[in-house]
């Protein structure tokens, strides 16, 4: 036989307070005194209280619940963004549900749809290669906020929340002239997005700046196979680069390997250099010099921004973009 909702009444009941001050308690509002929200959680737990979203949603018309859609959930880069979402939704009693798009725009509208359908209040979306530039005037007349993060599509069309690409391969450029390397290749992935033309734009801008050469760019699937099979390209670049700057930590680890295969001996005949920082940066053999791009930072910014969105729904468009740092290893033989 199914088991009784626990209500709302019976937990005031059990605590010896108004329903109402039960209410706040769950709403986590701040009107309650500190004593009496430990009492009536407590009560809450013994009882096994699971507060009752449905009706949540009928009486305020919104489902509590936020969409994301990330490109690839194999990256650890967007596991890291996710929980920073995560965190902050759970203090927004929000529940959040993940796709991923597999990097396909039309795989990404259809996930729109089936959102939509749930009744998402917004969206956080990190954009599909090939993604439509009318896709936030659509979600507009969807009436679905979204939040756009890590990649951007249409700027300034809707509120976003990223890393500051450009000066992170500033910042690795700088780090690898300090080193003493004049010719720097860049590994880069092939797909056309925002963040692949930030970095570029990054690394032409700081060669400019520090005078150094610019040794080529080799593009390659964002996969850790594709960047071991490009070594052999990297390594037939007519300038001999000394260094070379990966798009990511997965191509750098890739590279790195397929360098070895190729007899050339990473940190040591060839500085490597990643951007993002991923845990896999400390795993590698050598030990990876990256940017560090706080993908949690941002996942908690573009959670935020959303929240603002749905609390106010014509506030001005808002950019929040995490300043990168470096961390050196032993890759870039330091």
């Amino acid at each position: 036989m199914k088991r009784k909702r626990v209500t709302l009444e019976q937990v005031a009941r059990a605590a010896g307070v108004s329903r109402a001050t039960v209410s706040l308690v769950v709403r986590k509002s701040p009107l309650v005194a500190e004593a009496t929200r430990e009492k009536v959680e407590c009560v809450m737990a013994d009882m096994d209280y699971v507060r009752d979203l449905g009706a949540a949603r009928m009486r305020s018309n919104l489902s509590r619940t936020v969409g994301v859609i990330v490109p690839n959930l194999v990256n650890s880069f967007f596991t890291e963004f996710l929980a920073g979402v995560e965190t902050v939704m759970g203090e927004e009693d929000r529940v959040v549900l993940l796709a991923n798009s597999q990097d396909d725009s039309a795989r990404q509208d259809t996930i729109l749809q089936r959102f939509r359908g749930h009744g998402v209040d917004g969206v956080i979306l990190c954009p599909a290669a090939g993604t439509a530039e009318d896709l936030p005037r659509r979600m507009r007349e969807w009436e679905l906020p979204l939040v756009q993060s890590l990649r951007e599509i249409s700027a300034g069309s809707s509120d976003y929340a990223g890393a500051d690409y450009i000066e992170g391969t500033r910042l690795a450029v700088r780090h690898l002239v300090d080193q003493g390397h004049r010719r720097i290749a860049f590994l880069s992935d092939k797909t056309a997005t925002s963040a692949r033309s930030e970095r570029l734009a990054g690394f032409n801008a700081a060669l400019i700046e520090t005078h150094a050469e610019n040794a080529g760019t080799v593009e390659t699937e964002l996969t850790w196979c594709g960047a071991m099979q490009t070594a052999r390209d990297v390594l037939a670049l007519p300038a001999a680069p000394t260094a070379i700057l990966c798009f990511n930590d997965i191509l750098a680890a890739g590279l790195m390997s397929g360098l070895r295969q190729n007899g050339v001996e990473p940190g040591v005949d060839l500085a490597v250099m990643g951007l993002d920082d991923l845990p896999l940066a400390q795993l590698t053999h050598p030990a990876l010099s990256s940017i560090a791009m706080m993908p949690d930072q941002i996942g908690m910014a573009a959670a935020r921004q959303l929240a603002r969105r749905l609390a106010q729904p014509d506030a001005e468009i808002s950019r929040t973009i995490i300043t990168p740092r470096i961390v050196i290893r032993s890759s870039t033989g330091c």
